[in-house]
This record gives C-alpha cells, structure tokens and sequence, in this order.
C-alpha cells in the first residue's frame, strides 16, 4: 500500500500518492497513462501523476486524481475526483483527451451550462476550516482572454495573473451568464483587445483583507473561492475551498 508522501516512477510517468492508495490502484493508474501517453500526436517532455486517498467517512470523494503534462514545452494539467480511483483514471484520460485539443483547436471556449460554480465537493471539517496551504508563485503577465485559455488548459476554475493591459493583479474565472469572467483590482473596463471568448468584467469593488479575514467570507457563503487585495502586501490574492474541506491561499510571489 502507498502512503503519504510516496513516489514512484515507471516510462518517464512519476506517480505521487498521498493518503493511503492501494499499490493496485496506483499500478492501474499508471498503466492507464502510459498507454495514454503513447497514443499521443505531439511529443511529451514530462508527466507527473498524483493520487489522493481522503480515508475521512465525510469526504464525498475518496478518490482524487491529478496529472500534469508538459507537451512539446506547454503545461497541460486536468483532475478528477470519483469513488474509486479505477474510476479516476478513465475520467482523467477522457479530461485530458479534451485538454490536449485545445492545444491546436480555435479558442472558443469550454461549453458553459451558466449555473453557478460551487466549486469541489469538500469534506466536512469538525472545527473552524483554516488555510491549510499557502502558495506564492510569479504571476504570469498576460492580455485576459490569455489568461482564460490557460485557465481551460490547466482545468482551473479561476487563474490569478497579472493583466499586461492595466499592470493589475487580476483573476479570471468562470461563471455565468457567459462562462467567463474577469475582476481587476481596480479597473472596470471592458479588455481593450479581441477576445477570443466571451468575458464580462466585474463591477463591485475587491474587498481589502488578510488572508483570514478572506477565509472568513468564505466562512459565511458558498463560494468557491474570493479574489481580494491583500491588505498586508497590496497585491492581488485568492482563497480558495480545498477537497479537504479547508482553504488554500494563492499569492504573488
């Protein structure tokens, strides 16, 4: 059986486990993307799996799957959750069959049902939820329908970026009525170049908080996720629900 922490690699596909994952379900999964990887058109530089077991009886789904690629240079990412993780590896190949073509089809856009986003099914916590995990990286500095074919290609429901036409910390993430959308910290206007999917702009003012004080709000609604300034660095920042029933923070570097 693997445990938390453990990693194996096997034809360049690196498999990390967290949680208690059953060896058979991680040679499984395995096997599963390397006969994935083999069919595919374009060259593949690198592949990193990892398996989550939630043991808890309130998480909703056991089983949580996450790949990474890197395609002729390009980061390709999609996760699935299932009962089981026989079940995750179909899902996490049919999901990144559909990743993989955005790469040489047009930009229009992930099919959007406009229903609001509700964000992963989370365990329940006993407790107050705290942010369990904080992560600071270089935003990316990008025009916002960029931002948004990033977001699709790396299964995201929101990208946090910087927009390269006002300079502003900003997020892209999808909702209704379009499917996509994009808060600034301060500009409303509309993005000045051609889009490539429909994006509306948000209109209400981004709070200024700490960390806390955005999981906090999150405490108090059903949102997946809230974009705010951080009042402790003036810059933009994001905390968002995890499958464990906590919050992550994401934050300039």
């Amino acid at each position: 059986m693997s445990r938390q922490g453990d990693a194996s690699v096997a034809n360049g596909i690196v498999v990390h486990t967290r949680g208690e994952v059953l060896d058979g379900a991680k040679e499984y999964v395995r096997k599963q993307l390397t006969t994935f990887a083999r069919r595919l058109p374009a060259r593949l530089d690198a592949a990193r799996v990892k398996l989550t077991a939630f043991t808890k009886p309130s998480a909703p789904v056991p089983a949580l799957a996450q790949a990474n690629l890197q395609i002729e240079g390009r980061p390709v990412r999609a996760q699935v959750a299932a009962p089981f993780f026989t079940e995750a590896a179909g899902l996490l190949r049919a999901r990144l069959k559909e990743q993989i073509a955005m790469l040489t089809a047009p930009r229009t856009g992930r099919p959007w049902d406009g229903a609001a986003p509700l964000g992963p099914a989370t365990a329940k916590v006993t407790g107050r939820r705290e942010i369990v995990r904080h992560k600071t990286y270089e935003l990316t500095e990008c025009a916002p329908g960029e931002a948004t074919f990033t977001m699709d290609l790396m299964d995201y429901d929101f990208y946090l970026f910087t927009d390269s036409e006002t300079g502003e910390d900003s997020v892209v993430y999808r909702v209704g009525p379009t499917g996509y959308k994009l808060a600034r910290l301060a500009s409303l206007a509309p993005p000045a170049g051609p889009a490539a999917v429909p994006l509306t702009v948000n209109v209400h003012p981004v709070p200024h908080q700490t960390p806390a004080e955005a999981a906090g709000r999150l405490d108090e609604t059903a949102l997946p996720f809230t974009f705010f300034l951080d009042s402790t660095t003036s810059r933009g920042a994001v905390v968002y629900r995890r499958y464990d029933g906590h919050y992550g923070h994401l934050a300039p570097r």
